[in-house]
């Protein structure tokens, strides 16, 4: 779970504020432009649109797009899958106005996407930021620093292309990325903003619990954006999340030098430490502080305690045997074509589940967004989450390796804290 420190104001200047702004909401009007002909690209980029869309959402939401014109009937088209009533695939271009507080002059800059289909590509003020995301299923981020002017208005584009990138499905079947359960859509989900980290920062933060011996280990990814070395101490609680019971604290001092650097940390929990199951999914929140000079750096991971193995034909959950009793999820959301990011969505979809005696989910070729495993994590449902990926060819074309290698890592980074996949 990302809870990193974030106040969440819109830029205002209100003179009367009193906590420092750490994030600019990017949600609600944009402007918008498809571009079938795949001509943006040259002259596309810091442009305002003429046509309006609400951000988070789609071009489906917005009725852009060709129409479907399929007629109710009991045929080979209307029954084989779902149908969008508005279908693109395409780049699509979104632009607006934004500004960052002027004292965000000494802060790095995140630009954070959290789910998009399929490549992105961001402009500030028709200059084009280096790099470009193409992940299904986590966050795309982008450092703005070098492109933005704190309190200055700007215009920020983002282009998005939700055409097939890479061979990974059989007829387009994988759920990630298919038409056949609607979700080849093209537009923004989920949180969207820009926020103000320090030059020197906790950039991750990845947790290995151990049940045997009641301890985590906490692998601190420290990220230094300035050319200097900075000395900096971190500082690792951990408490129970709904009860705030205590349960350990260490100290470190370290070097972060220019980039990323790591440091381990290992916490003992006690014997008396709860571990986590489906009838008691008790959860702990660790909290990683690093102070480098005047500057405060702080992120908060949600984990639980348990041990998952086999014994020849048995699944065995901190040494009791379990029985998953689950079905399949496939991307099947109709009424909006689009997998929900908010948790109590998510809740109620377990919640059913487990009215009909279940206690997992496999999510099957594409992966959930973070609220799924949140809410996983608090009901003590377990899930089961896979790649992209659907296909007899794996493995021919390398592009198409590489890119699930990758979608490996990212899933694993953003998502390995939670402990019930």
């Amino acid at each position: 779970m990302k809870n990193t420190l974030i106040a969440w104001l819109f830029c205002l200047p209100f003179a009367s504020c009193t906590s420092p702004v750490t994030q600019v909401d990017l949600s609600g009007q944009w402007t918008v432009c498809l571009d079938s002909t795949d001509v943006g690209m040259v002259s596309f980029g810091g442009k305002l649109f003429d046509t309006s869309i609400t951000l988070p959402g789609t071009t489906d939401e917005a009725h852009l797009g060709p129409k479907c014109t399929l007629k109710p009937a009991l045929e080979k088209p209307q029954l084989l899958h779902l149908t969008r009533a508005y279908s693109y695939v395409g780049p699509a271009w979104y632009s607006r106005e934004i500004q960052v507080p002027s004292d965000w002059k000494e802060k790095d800059c995140i630009l954070h996407l959290e789910r998009v289909l399929w490549d992105t590509q961001v402009w500030i003020d028709g200059q084009k930021v280096e790099g470009h995301e193409e992940s299904l299923t986590t966050p795309h981020e982008y450092d703005l620093t070098p492109y933005i002017q704190p309190g200055k208005k700007q215009v920020l584009t983002v282009r998005v292309d939700n055409r097939k990138r890479y061979d990974m499905s059989v007829n387009d079947l994988a759920h990630a990325y298919t038409d056949a359960t609607q979700v080849k859509w093209n537009g923004i989900l989920g949180d969207m903003y820009i926020k103000a980290v320090e030059k020197t920062r906790v950039e991750s933060l990845q947790l290995y619990p151990d049940a045997a011996s009641r301890t985590v280990k906490a692998v601190v990814s420290v990220y230094n954006s300035s050319s200097q070395t900075a000395p900096v101490n971190l500082s690792l609680q951990v408490k129970g999340k709904d009860d705030s019971k205590s349960y350990a604290s260490v100290e470190a001092q370290a070097e972060a030098v220019k980039g990323y650097s790591t440091v381990e940390l290992t916490c003992q929990l006690g014997d008396n430490a709860p571990l986590w199951d489906e009838f008691n999914p008790y959860l702990y929140d660790a909290s990683v502080e690093l102070v480098s000079g005047k500057s405060t750096s702080l992120t908060t991971e949600t984990f639980g305690l348990r041990d998952i193995r086999h014994e020849e034909n048995k699944l065995v959950l901190n040494d009791k045997p379990i029985f998953l009793r689950g079905t399949l999820e496939c991307c099947i959301f109709p009424l909006t074509g689009t997998p929900p990011t908010d948790e109590a969505s998510w809740e109620k979809l377990y919640a059913s589940a487990r009215e009909y005696g279940m206690n997992h989910l496999r999510f099957h070729s594409w992966c959930p967004p973070e609220a799924a495993f949140n809410v996983a994590d608090e009901m003590g449902f377990y899930v089961q989450v896979e790649l992209p990926v659907w296909s007899v060819t794996l493995g021919k074309d390398s592009a198409t390796v590489e890119f699930l290698r990758a979608e490996a890592k990212r899933i694993s980074k953003e998502y390995g804290n939670n402990y019930s996949s």
